[in-house]
């Protein structure tokens, strides 16, 4: 489903959120321009596939799939809460992340940073960089390639931010992600998130 329909940034609206933009995104998101198109939030979408980048002015609730594709950009000045999560793009969120299962990867090329608090299911990235300035809440939060990092600090029921092992992998997650030879599948992981099954085995 798509977003309403943006209009342009005001120089009022560029200066505040200028101003809230931590250091440390500094990298990520450079100063917004007046004039750039600007969705007015709150925005609730029962589902979300981005066609292009956007720039959100206030919370996002997608109640099923959010998906961020490559070469996008989605930047929410206010929270974030979605059913599950996709990301192979750039995700900037300057409130909080309340999520189920969210999965990216990028090829090492994008991050999802979040001045908040990040609230998963399961958050799993297998060549994505997630960064959160608040506390990181998740059943289990695996890193098998690139980072995972939350300044105020990791509660996690399983927490492997230094890479996993075959075995780990598959004591984690559910084997229906891994092909005939037992190796963590990208299309089978991307395939269940857009099923809306789970990624964790269950218990």
């Amino acid at each position: 489903m798509s977003l309403p329909s943006p209009r342009p940034l005001s120089a009022d609206e560029a200066a505040s959120l200028n101003a809230s933009v931590p250091a440390q995104f500094g990298d990520y998101l450079g100063p917004l321009p007046e004039g750039v198109p600007a969705v007015r939030g709150p925005v609730h979408l029962p589902d979300f596939e981005q066609d292009g980048s956007c720039l959100i002015l206030g919370d996002l609730q997608v109640d099923g799939l959010l998906v961020n594709p490559p070469h996008t950009s989605l930047i929410v000045t206010g929270s974030v809460r979605a059913g599950t999560v996709l990301t192979m793009g750039k995700i900037v969120v300057l409130g909080d992340v309340v999520v189920g299962d969210m999965y990216g990867n990028s090829f090492s090329n994008e991050v999802c940073v979040v001045k908040g608090s990040l609230t998963a299911r399961c958050l799993l990235e297998k060549g994505h960089s997630f960064e959160a300035l608040g506390r990181l809440s998740a059943q289990a939060a695996l890193s098998l390639s690139n980072v995972i990092a939350a300044h105020g600090g990791v509660e996690a029921g399983v927490s492997a931010l230094g890479g996993m092992n075959d075995e780990e992998r598959r004591r984690v997650l559910d084997a229906a992600l891994f092909d005939d030879e037992g190796n963590l599948s990208e299309p089978r992981i991307v395939a269940r998130l857009r099923a809306a099954l789970p990624l964790l085995r269950a218990s």
